[in-house]
């Protein structure tokens, strides 16, 4: 079976002390994609169409303005705003002032690095599974694991397939790892939470003081600035 992309970045990411490795992943990847969006693609037709069409999302917009490349934002965004101005018209006609505020309502949740990275992400999702089926020493990488955060995690659930017969398997294997690492952040949110009660002022925290950072984690996932 060829895998949908190499591995290495796979084993490196789940042998990491963290969370989610797929959210470790999916940073290197919007890193690359930044970087892709600054320089060369830029200048590419088919991405000045694409940025067009689907513009940047809020998040993806400030983390391209954060750079040193302005130029490049400035030309990009200038596509997408006149892609925006068709929507923008002082005729009185009722029905199409309703149907332009549904294609701008519309146009906010479109994002071209949005799109790009998922579609990457989604090649890791499914080698995962692949993995889990064709390398026997993948299974102990697995569960050396801390889980994933709930996204990524539903994301590996919903490829599951790609891990061919031994799908049911897999899948069980990811709940086991998803229950016990959620299992473990809840004692420590308790841990937390009695260590403010005044009878237990002087028991220590240990790693229960992250608690919260790391349930956020679980939940949202990594935040990338």
């Amino acid at each position: 079976m060829e895998y949908h992309i190499d591995t290495g970045l796979i084993k490196e990411k789940f042998s990491t002390d963290c969370e989610c490795p797929l959210c470790e992943i999916q940073k290197i990847v919007e890193e690359q994609f930044l970087h892709e969006f600054l320089n060369d693609a830029v200048m590419e037709d088919n991405t000045r169409i694409k940025v067009g069409k689907e513009g940047f999302c809020a998040k993806h917009f400030d983390m391209l303005f954060a750079r040193p490349n302005k130029l490049s934002v400035a030309l990009q965004i200038q596509t997408r705003v006149k892609n925006l101005q068709t929507l923008i018209t002082d005729e009185k006609n009722l029905n199409k002032a309703l149907k332009n505020a549904k294609a701008l309502e519309s146009s906010s949740n479109t994002c071209a690095i949005c799109y790009y990275v998922e579609e990457s992400m989604v090649k890791y999702y499914k080698t995962v599974a692949q993995m889990f089926y064709n390398e026997r020493d993948f299974l102990k990488m697995l569960l050396g694991t801390k889980g994933f955060c709930l996204h990524h995690y539903a994301e590996l659930l919903k490829y599951s397939r790609y891990a061919s017969f031994m799908a049911k398997e897999y899948v069980g294997v990811l709940g086991g790892i998803e229950k016990r690492n959620i299992e473990r952040l809840q004692a420590d949110l308790q841990k937390f939470c009695d260590k403010h009660d005044y009878r237990n002022a002087n028991e220590p925290l240990g790693n229960a003081e992250t608690a919260l950072p790391r349930m956020r984690v679980k939940l949202y996932g990594e935040k990338i600035d």
